[in-house]
């Protein structure tokens, strides 16, 4: 597929970082970020990425570029590759890395972030970061109940938080402030006296540094959330950690049948983005869409010339809508075909309609 000018040359250097700790996570950033100065640098709980258009000489052991980088950010954004899959809150992640770029860039984040958007449509958002405690409790085979301790007041511990309760759990929450959630709060410098309970789960984020198991309360099962890892030193029970969850989903087929349905989507939904911005009014299909344009301009100028009173915004979308509707399946298919030929024809009639002149006068009027 023709893709945007800027397509080959954009490019991703990726590192798995799911089993770092925070020394080596924090060291491996700094080295990255100096080795991609005016990329866009997205960190995950899997990964750290470097999106960018010129060459390095990195160490990174996957490196992609043109439509394999761009798949690469979309899926990511869509929750690829997301411990939970197709969680909502990556792409939030992402777009913050791309603020304030400009340009090529901007162009690629833009795509990625619509493609992603495409497939969140297509895969409603059946679970989200809460339901790690679920995966948790399963892969340790653990049954729920009993005291969760959760430290970490951010929106993965408010989360886990949350779910806690709907499994049934005495949660306490464990931070620097109270989130006012309805939650037992606990400030972080108590927890070593609260007495034994039976999960703590670590949600306490990258600027948390290391916490040692020996300072906190007994528990039968510790969940380490943590990207880089916060927890360190001798456990009184079993640590699970987010490499150990990906590890179990993977000999789930389910749960990889789902990941691989995912990716097919982001893909497609990709094409068609890519599609969308190749075809400038030089392209077959981008000149049928931009008659089709004019002529909609053109009936909304006539309808408000004989209506002056009416809403112009209400008959604006209502005229957009009912131009959508009568031919997205159409467009879809002249790009599924590759029926260029048919996409002039049906441009030409349009623009036999509303000649540019027409639709000059017609933009004109809508100033």
């Amino acid at each position: 597929m023709e893709g945007p000018s800027w397509l080959p040359g954009f490019r991703v250097c990726a590192w798995r970082v799911v089993s770092l700790d925070a020394v080596t996570m924090a060291a491996l950033e700094g080295d990255v970020r100096t080795a991609h100065p005016g990329a866009a640098i997205v960190t995950s709980c899997q990964r750290l990425e470097a999106y960018g258009f010129e060459p390095c000489e990195c160490g990174a052991p996957v490196r992609l570029a043109g439509r394999a980088a761009l798949e690469r950010l979309a899926g990511v954004a869509a929750g690829l590759d997301s411990v939970v899959i197709g969680e909502a809150q990556i792409a939030g992640q992402v777009r913050a890395a791309f603020r304030g770029t400009r340009g090529p860039l901007r162009a690629a984040a833009d795509v990625a972030l619509a493609a992603a958007r495409d497939v969140r449509r297509t895969f409603p958002q059946r679970s989200h970061a809460g339901h790690l405690l679920d995966r948790a409790l399963t892969t340790a085979r653990v049954q729920p109940g009993g005291r969760l301790l959760v430290l970490g007041t951010g929106a993965m511990g408010r989360l886990i938080a949350a779910r806690g309760r709907e499994l049934g759990f005495e949660v306490l929450l464990a931070g620097r402030r109270d989130p006012a959630i309805g939650v037992p709060f606990v400030p972080l410098a108590d927890v070593s006296g609260l007495g034994p309970v039976d999960i703590v789960a670590g949600c306490l984020g990258s600027g948390a540094g290391e916490v040692r198991l020996e300072a906190l309360p007994p528990a039968g099962l510790a969940v380490d959330l943590g990207t880089p890892r916060n927890f360190t030193g001798e456990p009184a029970g079993v640590v699970i950690t987010l490499a150990d969850l990906l590890a179990d989903e993977s000999r789930r087929p389910h749960a990889v049948a789902l990941r691989s349905r995912l990716a097919q989507a982001v893909r497609a939904a990709l094409d068609r983005r890519l599609a969308r911005v190749t075809e400038d009014s030089h392209h077959p299909i981008g000149r049928f869409r931009l008659a089709l344009e004019r002529a909609r301009q053109a009936a909304l100028a006539a309808a408000l010339a004989a209506q002056p009173t009416a809403d112009r915004d209400a008959l604006d979308r209502a005229l957009h809508a009912a131009v959508n509707r009568q031919f997205h399946d159409l467009t879809e298919q002249l790009r599924r075909e590759r029926a260029y030929d048919r996409a002039l024809r049906l441009a030409a009639a349009l623009e036999s309609w509303v000649t540019p002149a027409d639709a000059e006068r017609a933009a004109a009027a809508l100033r």
